[in-house]
């Protein structure tokens, strides 16, 4: 666990109010009408870490993915794919109005041809000593120029149209048909499911025990593949400013196709060494972005009861090496949301899906 001082403390107070402020802004005390919303919970008193093992939190990441986008400007004629469709690598996925570029192409070569043709009319009588030598240096910078023209246009055309970079599935498409794009504006996200990492915050000092043959037992609430195992692929060298905690991540195979990314899994890391004798058991502990901050300056997370969110209010004064430590408010039993909470508001609908 980490001790705070009072400016460490100021600074946890700062996350918590900066997660509030990226869920958005909108009356937490007022019940929607929207359907239910689905919710990750964590229950209070429910995990419990074997001897020897330690269970961290893992987010489902990937391991390759590519933002496709146009490097010329036009009008999107056609968007060939949508989300969740599995594309090949070199698989046209968008196209735009290449009309003007087409003729700025024919223009190109037949300035090229032209070049090229006084080229070789005034290339006889340099051989025939009968040209002055500026007028020689003149027609190769023409026909220099009209080569690299040419070649700016076919490029101009070819990039009409954008081609799937790596094979896998179209995760986000932020643009449609008949949509007005500049350079470099996303068009479609694609993301490889073969190979997938599961990322997990490490504290300070326990990342020195995770080295190149560090392996892990993942484990998902997703039918009939409860877990895989894990190898680790990287871990970072800088630490989170925030929580001074190091990212490691694990390779998994995604066999089956389940698995997706932003799952939430449990990782089971054997043989870690920690001295957890300092850690109160009476202390309940929280992913930091459980923890919210009302506008009245109130620490409180949200609550699933009945089916419905409910706001509780808690005191939350100290970062452990797993996230926040929750010193009162909370009881054995209770479900906190984990991830969702951005969307509910007092009495709104949820569904559990872990």
């Amino acid at each position: 666990m980490i001790r705070l001082s009072h400016s460490k403390r100021a600074l946890l107070s700062g996350t918590i109010a900066v997660t509030v402020i990226l869920s958005g802004c909108k009356n937490h005390d007022k019940a929607t009408d929207a359907g239910p919303v689905r919710v990750n919970v964590e229950v209070v008193g429910k995990k419990a870490t074997a001897d020897g093992n330690q269970i961290f939190s893992g987010t489902v990441e990937a391991s390759e993915e590519s933002t496709v986008s146009f490097s010329v400007p036009g009008t999107i004629t056609k968007v060939y794919v949508e989300e969740g469709q599995k594309v090949a690598k070199g698989q046209v996925i968008a196209h735009i109005k290449s009309e003007s570029l087409v003729n700025s192409r024919n223009i190109a070569q037949a300035e090229l041809e032209e070049a090229r043709d006084a080229y070789q009319r005034l290339k006889k009588l340099h051989d025939a000593d009968a040209l002055p030598d500026v007028k020689w240096v003149e027609i190769q910078s023409k026909l220099k120029q009209a080569e690299n023209a040419a070649a700016l246009a076919d490029r101009a055309v070819a990039d009409a149209s954008i081609h799937a970079p790596i094979s896998g599935y179209v995760s986000q498409k932020f643009a449609n048909d008949g949509q007005t794009v500049i350079p470099a504006e996303p068009v479609v996200k694609i993301v490889n499911l073969n190979t997938l990492q599961v990322s997990i915050p490490v504290p300070e000092n326990e990342i020195s025990s995770f080295g190149p043959q560090t392996t892990a037992v993942i484990k998902f609430d997703i039918g009939d593949n409860p877990e895989v195992i894990g190898k680790i692929g990287n871990k970072s060298v800088v630490a989170d400013p925030l929580t001074r905690s190091y990212t490691v991540k694990f390779d998994i195979d995604n066999v089956n196709g389940k698995i997706l990314p932003g799952m939430i899994g449990d990782v089971i890391v054997k043989g870690l060494q920690n001295d957890s004798s300092s850690v109160k058991t009476s202390e309940i502990t929280l992913p930091s972005q459980a923890v919210l901050l009302s506008s009245d300056n109130h620490q409180f997370v949200w609550t699933v009861k009945n089916g419905k969110a409910q706001r509780k209010e808690v005191v939350a004064d100290e970062l452990s090496d797993n996230g926040v430590i929750v010193r009162s408010g909370l009881v054995p039993g209770d479900s906190i949301i984990v991830a969702g909470m951005q969307k509910v508001s007092t009495g709104t609908e949820v569904t559990v899906v872990r």
